[in-house]
């Protein structure tokens, strides 16, 4: 059985681009979010403590200069379009696309509330690794278990999966308000 798209009266050119940039933006934020967690995280292992310290910062800094805005966008996009369906025949819609923009508008608080503390913890280690080489290795022999460099990025990039879970679903629910949903 094959899956028919449903489709229900053109709507105005602004929100066709408002569902064109909730999804684009939302999915492109999971996609960068996701790429970190699976992708880099696993290279990023392969260095010595202090180089992965360092490179964790250096992706940390490009995510936290980026992601705001596109969860932003993403959020307001989903929002205008609930907003401007709500009191029509589209009510449906407007709900799926408020959840759209709930879901994916909670990255931010995800992001403080499940990983300020492991941030701060790895914001030390980048700390204590500022007077020492790429190739030198501080010393982690005293570290409990679960404070090693290694154990914290792990730890970091499944916080991180999660987090990149959400604009996911934000995109899978305005694909389908969008493209599956009818009035």
């Amino acid at each position: 059985m094959s899956t028919v798209l449903a489709f229900s009266p053109p709507l105005p050119p602004s929100l066709r681009l408002a569902q064109a940039i909730g999804i684009m933006t939302s999915a492109f934020l999971s996609g960068g979010v996701l790429a970190v967690s699976y992708g880099f995280v696993p290279s990023m292992a392969q260095a010595p403590n202090t180089l992965l310290v360092r490179e964790w910062k250096t992706t940390y800094n490009r995510g936290a200069a980026a992601s705001p805005a596109l969860a932003i966008v993403s959020t307001f996009s989903f929002a205008y379009l609930s907003y401007n369906l709500v009191f029509t025949l589209n009510q449906h819609k407007a709900e799926v696309y408020a959840l759209a923009a709930l879901v994916t508008g909670s990255i931010v608080p995800y992001t403080l509330i499940f990983m300020k503390g492991i941030n701060a913890q790895l914001n030390r280690k980048v700390q204590e690794s500022k007077h020492l080489d790429r190739s030198d290795e501080f010393n982690e022999k005293e570290a409990k278990k679960g404070e090693l460099s290694q154990d914290l990025l792990n730890r970091w990039a499944t916080w991180n999966f999660g987090r990149g879970l959400l604009p996911f679903a934000g995109a899978c629910l305005g694909v389908y308000a969008s493209f599956y949903m009818t009035s």
